[in-house]
């Protein structure tokens, strides 16, 4: 079911699309985090952040 007000839709890509990502564990982690939450790794890039279709 697709969401069609634009309020709560930008609310839910904030939610699953701003976050940071453990270059070793692969944890998901704060936006603002300086080392991973799981295994304090400093070493994370941001989520990959591309919307379209999947092939």
């Amino acid at each position: 079911m697709p969401i069609t007000d634009p309020e709560k839709k930008r609310i839910a890509q904030q939610a699953r699309l701003v976050m940071k990502i453990c270059f070793s564990c692969g944890a998901r982690n704060d936006i603002n985090a300086t080392r991973c939450r799981k295994c304090r790794n400093p070493f994370m890039r941001l989520k990959n952040r591309n919307l379209g279709i999947k092939k």
